[in-house]
């Protein structure tokens, strides 16, 4: 009864391919000589904003800047374009003509799609006029801020983010309907499994023994509500990071780990950690296998700690006051730590605190999810669709 058809956006499509999911891309609704300007221009600009560093290839980053670029033009004239590119680079980018194509080719009756405000808000505006069905699925806490999610339906991963993305004006509940479903890219926790395995940690890291093992999951930088944008580390803050973490997490017996994000140079760490007693670069195993044999996560806002949370491991989050973009502290789902001066006596107070741990379990039973989402997204579709005829469900990643 459904065609399911994924327009999958240029750092998506590498993913969705290797784990064997069909999609279409922008290259796939560009007509060679229809589209001659607007591949003149997404050659020109992929100049400076193509990345295969990545894994984008350079035909989708030429069909994805031109398409989008060209909408431009034809909104606000070549002035106005080259203006408005100047300005806000891509985040000027709103490729309503593109969706009005993909959707009369595809003659989509419903489309999903997350918060984004790109791509993604252009899809739920032309499907919006058209009177079809739309469904956003928002990721975490709140969005980045200066748009309206325009989707008749709307996900929230729990009750707090809900309340956040209204309270940011986000959303309206007016034009809306509400859900708190999860979020599907967490699902995967819910199934895996808890136990340790007797010999991970000799296996992975020999050195470990007998004692505990603290993990930091840094991350290159953090949103920054105060001023509306985000804070990126500079390297002697990111040192900075990384000699108080190993120092507190020392003075407690422990060993520390750390695991830089996929973003961040790992020689920065490898440099750094020669010659450093007990401590080690844990990049390359299995992120929720590594989770599962380390006694407590140090993180700020990376999504690590909010895996390690639905997986029922101890979290401190680092100078929690801070990301109230992702307030695993407030939410009493984690430890908050006040600053890297007390961090000594807060990771021993985590790893000790068996009845704070206790109660932190009940906070994250009752306030996060605890099975998988995707179900109940697709039930909301299904009812909205309610399969009265064949349909075609347009769906963006």
């Amino acid at each position: 009864m459904l065609d399911i058809q994924v327009l999958a956006l240029p750092a998506a499509i590498r993913i969705l391919r290797a784990n064997g999911l069909d999609c279409l891309s922008f290259k796939d609704f560009v007509d060679p000589s229809a589209d001659a300007a607007a591949l003149a221009w997404g050659t020109e600009l992929a100049k400076t904003h193509h990345c295969p560093t990545v894994g984008i290839e350079y035909e989708d980053s030429v069909a994805y800047l031109g398409l989008c670029y060209q909408d431009l033009v034809e909104r606000h004239g070549a002035a106005g374009a080259a203006e408005l590119m100047a300005a806000r680079g891509r985040h000027a980018f709103f490729p309503v003509s593109v969706m009005e194509r993909i959707f009369d080719r595809l003659q989509t009756d419903f489309v999903v799609t997350s918060n984004s405000p790109r791509s993604e808000a252009a899809a739920i505006a032309v499907a919006n006029k058209r009177g079809m069905g739309t469904l956003a699925m928002t990721d975490l806490f709140t969005g980045l801020g200066g748009y309206l999610i325009a989707a008749q339906s709307i996900t929230f991963l729990n009750q707090t983010a809900q309340r956040m993305f209204l309270s940011d004006g986000l959303v309206d509940p007016s034009m809306s309907s509400f859900h708190c479903t999860g979020n599907p890219a967490f699902d995967r926790i819910f199934a895996l499994p808890r136990a340790k395995k007797p010999m991970w940690m000799a296996t992975h890291f020999p050195e470990v023994g007998c004692r505990r093992v603290v993990l930091h999951a840094d991350m290159p930088a953090w949103w920054d509500r105060s001023v509306g944008r985000s804070h990126f580390k500079t390297e002697a803050e990111t040192l900075t990071e990384l000699q108080a973490c190993h120092a507190a997490t020392l003075s407690n017996g422990a060993v520390y780990l750390v695991r830089p994000h996929p973003s961040q140079s790992r020689a920065l760490y490898e440099n750094w950690l020669q010659g450093r007693a007990d401590a080690f670069l844990a990049a390359d195993c299995d992120l929720h296998e590594l989770l599962t044999h380390s006694d407590l996560l140090l993180a700020r806002t990376t999504t690590v700690g909010l895996e390690a949370v639905l997986m029922h491991r101890r979290v401190l989050q680092l100078e929690a006051a801070l990301h109230s973009d992702l307030p695993l502290a407030a939410m009493g789902v984690a430890w908050g730590s006040s600053g890297m001066h007390d961090l000594p006596v807060e990771i021993g107070h985590a790893l000790a605190d068996d009845q704070g741990f206790t109660r932190i379990l009940a906070q994250i039973r009752a306030k996060l999810p605890v099975e998988s989402a995707a179900f109940k997204i697709a039930d909301i579709i299904l009812s909205k669709l309610r399969l009265s005829r064949e349909m075609r469900i347009g769906v963006m990643e």
